[in-house]
């Protein structure tokens, strides 16, 4: 572990490579990575069992989840910027403060999920027409979004409170609730959606009870555990005391990763509403791309909480030596995956009649050239989440992660994909085309930065 001074000791002075230091990132990442795709399952199984309605009720789904997913990834960001102060207050061994700090940034989360999911729960119709649903579409998702809304709250919790076990090196005690939680989420999908078992035939809205259920159930469970059995960490009211000396700091940290993510989750509901203006077919033929291509971009997921956990302790006992290896292994590691789901992803673009067997052939065809294009930059996209979520953050170097996005998708990507498919009609695969270009200049800014070794900064409260 990196907060055991003897061993950055040992680092400092080894600069030859050794197993054993890709080893402590492989044990933080594996369970992130599996415990990320059977999170992501929550979507994909709701899309699967769904599936078997129609083309129409697997793009309602895929177009609610979108929705709800944009307040997510807002909030979410607050686990991104606790992790990166409880890893460096661990890595000072300071396990009260790594107390007071998760349970701010827990507080916070939820408090504000809530807030944001009522709009969503209240008037889904609207929101629905608004983002150009066609009425079929309204009729089908609004319930489900109503239910998938009300889990946000209890998603963004269960992030802050993951972060806070990732950021002490344990990620296998989250990934084992993840793993349970989506067992309960198959189940009740399975038992609500298709009315197996004399359990009532609710169709869409079943899944979204399904997924409110099994979050639920989840969040519990990993705030029971952090505080139970987690040794040393205990809950902290957010008095005033704690909040003027945690607070303003880590709300600078916090912040452009918030902002960073609401874009992003805006920008890619932007494409959404791109493709729902061009027809269902297309709206269908994305989700399904997306669906596929998370199973695999997620497998590296953990990638960014190993570099939070590993290049944070080690900056917070002021080893930056040792941060800018790791930071490094990290990275080529991250190059290495993206190749492999380059590869795998591209192969799994042939079985797409398999998984949806009874989707139009047309659909099908669209989604099996758009899975083409987005494998061919998966090793840029496992760069942008190690830099972006992790390396850069880690030292609190955000606000250049947030203009990265900036340009990468509102300067660059977004009108080139409007325009190409809107203006003049060029189809769907110039929307994915330009998602494409999108994630290969961000990677460009994001290493640019990375190599300047501005980000290697002490975390304090």
């Amino acid at each position: 572990m990196v907060g055991n001074w003897g061993y950055v000791e040992r680092i400092n002075v080894n600069r030859r490579f050794q197993p054993s230091h890709y080893h402590e990132i492989f044990n933080v990442a594996w369970p992130v990575g599996l415990e990320a795709v059977f999170q992501s399952s929550f979507s994909l199984i709701d899309q699967v069992i769904v599936g078997s309605l129609g083309a129409s009720a697997v793009a309602a789904v895929g177009l609610s989840n979108n929705l709800s997913f944009i307040l997510t990834l807002l909030y979410a960001a607050i686990g991104t910027g606790s992790g990166a102060f409880i890893a460096q207050a661990y890595g000072r061994q300071d396990l009260d403060e790594v107390s007071k700090i998760a349970a701010i940034g827990q507080t916070v989360a939820a408090s504000l999920g809530v807030c944001s999911s009522i709009p969503l729960i209240l008037f889904p119709s609207p929101i629905l027409r608004l983002v150009g649903a066609q009425e079929e579409l309204v009729k089908i998702a609004s319930v489900y979004l109503q239910l998938f809304a009300a889990s946000a709250p209890l998603t963004v919790m269960s992030a802050v409170t993951t972060a806070t076990f990732r950021s002490m090196s344990d990620s296998r005690t989250p990934m084992a609730i993840t793993m349970a939680s989506v067992c309960l989420n198959t189940l009740l999908a399975l038992l609500l959606v298709l009315g197996m078992g004399g359990a009532p035939h609710l169709g869409v809205a079943g899944a979204g009870l399904a997924t409110l259920i099994s979050q639920g159930v989840r969040a519990v469970v990993l705030v029971t555990v952090l505080y139970s059995v987690k040794k040393g960490m205990r809950w902290y009211w957010p008095v005033r005391s704690i909040i003027t000396r945690i607070g303003p700091p880590l709300f600078k940290v916090t912040y452009p990763i918030a902002l960073s993510e609401m874009l992003w989750g805006t920008s890619t509901f932007a494409y959404v509403v791109i493709f729902t203006r061009i027809g269902t077919g297309a709206l269908a033929s994305s989700q399904i791309v997306t669906t596929m291509e998370n199973l695999f971009i997620l497998a590296a997921s953990g990638l960014a909480p190993a570099a939070v956990a590993t290049v944070g302790q080690a900056l917070g006992s002021d080893a930056t030596e040792n941060a800018q290896r790791q930071a490094r292994r990290v990275l080529h590691v991250a190059l290495v995956a993206g190749l492999l789901f380059t590869a795998l992803l591209a192969g799994v673009s042939f079985l797409l009649p398999v998984i949806y067997p009874r989707i139009d052939r047309q659909v099908l065809n669209l989604a099996f050239w758009g899975i083409l294009i987005v494998a061919a930059v998966q090793p840029a996209k496992t760069v942008n989440s190690v830099l972006g979520t992790g390396t850069l953050p880690s030292g609190g170097d955000t606000k250049f992660v947030l203009l990265s996005h900036v340009v990468s998708s509102y300067a660059v990507g977004l009108p080139i994909g409007a325009s190409t498919a809107l203006l003049l009609g060029w189809g769907p695969l110039t929307t994915f085309g330009s998602r494409a270009l999108e994630e290969l200049l961000k990677s460009a800014l994001l290493f640019a930065r990375y190599r300047t070794r501005a980000w290697q900064r002490e975390l304090g409260t």
